[in-house]
């Protein structure tokens, strides 16, 4: 075995015991150098592995929330809860001729019930794949780097975005926390979120039930901006946002 790889596992395994560290204890463990350590590190920190926060380590126990799931296998989870969202939803497109999907396994769902003369932008590999197999006529990829696993474009082209700006946008969620904050667990999905939803006149958040009161790693809640989140909760949500409004699948809109 690489001894990379090794000591990257050896790392993971004394995280795991511990919990909580800080850099200099793995540093004197493992007789690594500040910079060699700094590079585990980062790379545990990209594979949703550890969170770092004022100076310590902490393992990441939660992998429910924390970590993305392949593509496939997340289309597969909740399917009648997704649809059921997803037929809510696209009746908020009204007149829009043009819209922003995002690549939530909840908005593969969506392209069931949208017209296929609506232009689609998205930054979802296997959404768009879906919408030209449905027959939609005007699908785009917006560019940059496919993520693997998710199969979602990151490090999205700024030229491109700071050119446009999308009527209504539809974004997936890993965990809308108390305080009404959108979470998702990787850093390069949080900042594509964030900055698509900013470019966007209404944001259009899809969740399944369990995903209310949930946390993951990376806040991409947009600044100012109205943002809708449909709902299969069967109960009323009252949230610490103000911008943030629900419409439930069996039911009307709320404020909070």
């Amino acid at each position: 075995m690489n001894m990379s790889i090794l000591i990257e596992q050896k790392i993971i395994e004394y995280l795991k015991q511990k919990k909580v560290v800080k850099p200099k204890e793995i540093e004197q463990v493992f007789n690594l150098t500040l910079s060699t350590t700094r590079r585990y590190l980062v790379k545990l920190e990209e594979k949703n592995m550890i969170r770092r926060t004022f100076g310590e380590i902490i393992y990441n126990d939660d992998l429910k929330s924390n970590v993305d799931a392949n593509a496939n296998n997340k289309i597969l989870e909740n399917i009648n809860q997704k649809k059921e969202i997803a037929k809510k939803a696209v009746k908020l497109v009204g007149q829009y001729k043009t819209i922003y999907l995002d690549s939530g396994s909840s908005c593969y769902f969506l392209l069931d019930y949208l017209d296929k003369d609506v232009v689609i932008y998205t930054n979802s590999i296997l959404n768009a794949t879906r919408a030209i197999n449905l027959g939609f006529k005007n699908v785009n990829i917006i560019g940059g780097t496919i993520k693997e696993g998710t199969l979602s474009i990151v490090d999205i082209d700024m030229d491109f975005i700071n050119k446009i700006n999308f009527p209504i946008a539809f974004m997936g969620v890993n965990g809308i926390n108390e305080k009404g904050i959108l979470t998702t667990p990787e850093k390069r999905e949080g900042i594509t979120k964030k900055i698509l939803a900013s470019k966007s006149d209404l944001v259009v958040v899809l969740a399944e039930k369990q995903k209310i009161n949930q946390q993951s790693l990376y806040d991409f809640t947009p600044i100012n901006k109205k943002i809708l989140v449909v709902t299969d909760h069967d109960k009323l949500i009252n949230l610490e946002n103000e911008n943030l409004f629900f419409i439930y699948t069996k039911g009307e809109r709320n404020e909070n």
